[in-house]
């Protein structure tokens, strides 16, 4: 989507939502390395919903593992739970009569 975009000259941005269970079988890792060889505009989200079937090894589950045991994370993590908090809610959560 990010090389269709970027190829058609449109303005939109493009956001990759991947499974931590489509981080073991390689193609995450491939069209990752590919997006960032090509210098592509784009934002990964990795979903860690521990659906994975088989147990997260390697540098990359590591690297996740010293992240969101980090001081700096915790910290983010936090402060964004209390900007929410603020917030009011959004979407269809309070439904409003309709006139007739």
């Amino acid at each position: 989507m990010a090389l269709g975009t970027r190829q058609s000259g449109e303005q939109r941005r493009v956001v990759a939502v991947i499974g931590d269970g489509a981080m073991s079988a390689g193609q995450a890792f491939e069209a990752l390395n590919h997006a960032g060889a090509l210098d592509t505009d784009m934002l990964v989200v990795l979903n860690d919903n521990d659906m994975s079937i088989s147990e997260n090894v390697g540098a990359m589950s590591n690297y996740f593992a010293r992240v969101l045991a980090g001081k700096t994370y915790a910290a983010l993590r936090e402060g964004s739970k209390k900007i929410l908090k603020r917030m009011p809610p959004s979407g269809n959560s309070r439904a409003v009569p309709r006139s007739t």
